[in-house]
């Protein structure tokens, strides 16, 4: 095998699975399918498992797969049941119409009836119809087909990234549907932790009928077992004391691990199943994180993190360090600063730019604003899931992408990288 069809970051783990035993994910998944008639809000950090797990218990042939970041009107999402269940919204129906005449008479020799030849005299019929047909036709609006077709559906419905849809449409989605559920449809919901509650709070009927599952960082030891299933599907020796540094760089997040595990064969020169078995001695060292963190595509999300909006004249502050920055710059290295945290409170940011910066600490409606426009930005970043998340009335920001939090916190390691900070 290859080294990418065992430690594949993004993909489907068929070789690293873990199932994850201890917390009965599957138990639950499955409970869930058998009883059905409540909504299932599957949440979890971001590239934690979720849509795996999904995956596994309900294959895209057997379920209705919709992604939340393709909805941006409501007919998308009405639209993407119809034709997964080929249901039509249009529809002609075709009746004939018409009279029949029977003739009766003597028909003489020579004649072929029914295929053989008659020579003598015999009584013969014929029968003549005139008429044609008539044709009506139905047009349906997506939203009433596609709820139509669901009360009678057996396939679940999965709407992976539920967070990514408007929040005027997922009103209207959770309404419609609430008929169909309660007649036994299977909706699952996934999303990130902080938005597990959306169904509830924009449909307050739906209190009660949302059953929750929720799936927490990965510990140590379960990233480890990424290791030690995939390692020997390649002929190589787990190597416990690299597995436990890798899973510990990891952020609790399966992807990171796998995305190391990968490096670890890529630096050694292993493409593939070895021949003979062999073993990887020593440790990864802060050279290894540096390296990958410089090859991941979060390099570019800082940089345009970094320039925020377009504007002039932007204030610059200075570092104790002795380098210096606007605001923007200023509120990265500060987050990179917490470790950083997936989930930073307010204070705690603004301590962190107390601490590196020499004077004029931004103010809070200062920071919120342009913790605002980030959040802004980062939507807008080619089209790609959002890389953090700003709470302003809770005032805690969220940092959605864990290989963005794994490149900050490698980030400022990296003395290379600081020259041009």
């Amino acid at each position: 095998m290859k080294v990418s069809d065992v430690f594949n970051p993004g993909g489907f783990p068929i070789y690293t699975y873990n199932p994850r035993n201890q917390l009965e994910l599957e138990k639950q998944f499955i409970d869930y399918l058998e009883s059905g008639h409540k909504l299932l809000s599957l949440t979890g950090p971001t590239k934690s498992g979720k849509t795996v797990l999904c995956r596994r218990l309900i294959p895209k042939d057997s379920g209705i797969w919709i992604s939340g970041g393709s909805i941006r009107e409501e007919d998308d999402f009405w639209a993407s049941i119809i034709t997964q269940i080929e249901a039509y919204t249009d529809v002609e129906t075709e009746y004939s119409t018409g009279t029949s005449e029977t003739v009766v008479g003597d028909v003489q020799g020579g004649l072929n009836i029914f295929v053989a030849k008659i020579e003598s005299s015999v009584t013969g019929s014929e029968t003549k119809t005139k008429g044609g047909s008539q044709s009506f036709s139905r047009k349906g609006s997506p939203r009433m087909v596609a709820i139509h077709e669901l009360s009678n559906q057996e396939r679940p419905v999965i709407i992976d990234d539920f967070h990514y849809i408007p929040p005027s449409i997922q009103i209207n989605i959770i309404r419609s549907l609430k008929t169909p559920i309660f007649e036994g449809l299977r909706l699952v919901l996934i999303s990130v932790p902080h938005r597990a509650y959306d169904a509830v709070k924009i449909e307050s009927e739906m209190v009660g009928r949302v059953q929750q599952l929720k799936i927490p960082l990965w510990s140590e030891n379960e990233l480890i077992e990424i290791a030690n299933k995939g390692f020997p599907q390649l002929n190589i020796a787990s190597n416990e004391p690299a597995n436990k540094v890798m899973a510990a760089e990891s952020f609790g997040n399966p992807q990171l691990m796998q995305e190391f595990c990968a490096n670890i064969c890529k630096n050694n020169t292993i493409n593939e199943t070895l021949p003979v078995p062999a073993k990887i001695e020593g440790v990864p060292k802060e050279e290894f994180f540096v390296r990958i963190a410089k090859t991941i595509t979060s390099k570019a999300d800082f940089e345009l993190l970094a320039r925020g909006p377009r504007a002039r004249d932007r204030q610059q502050r200075s570092f104790n360090d002795g380098r210096s920055g606007d605001i923007y710059l200023s509120i990265l290295i500060a987050l990179a600063n917490t470790g950083p945290k997936t989930e930073i409170q307010y204070e705690e940011i603004r301590a962190k730019l107390r601490n590196m910066l020499k004077e004029s600490v931004p103010q809070r409606h200062e920071i919120s604003r342009a913790l605002v426009k980030m959040e802004e930005i980062s939507v807008k970043s080619q089209g790609k899931p959002k890389i953090i998340e700003w709470d302003k009335r809770e005032a805690i920001l969220y940092i959605l992408d864990p290989y963005f939090a794994f490149y900050l916190r490698w980030m400022i390691r990296d003395k290379s990288q600081q020259e041009h900070l």
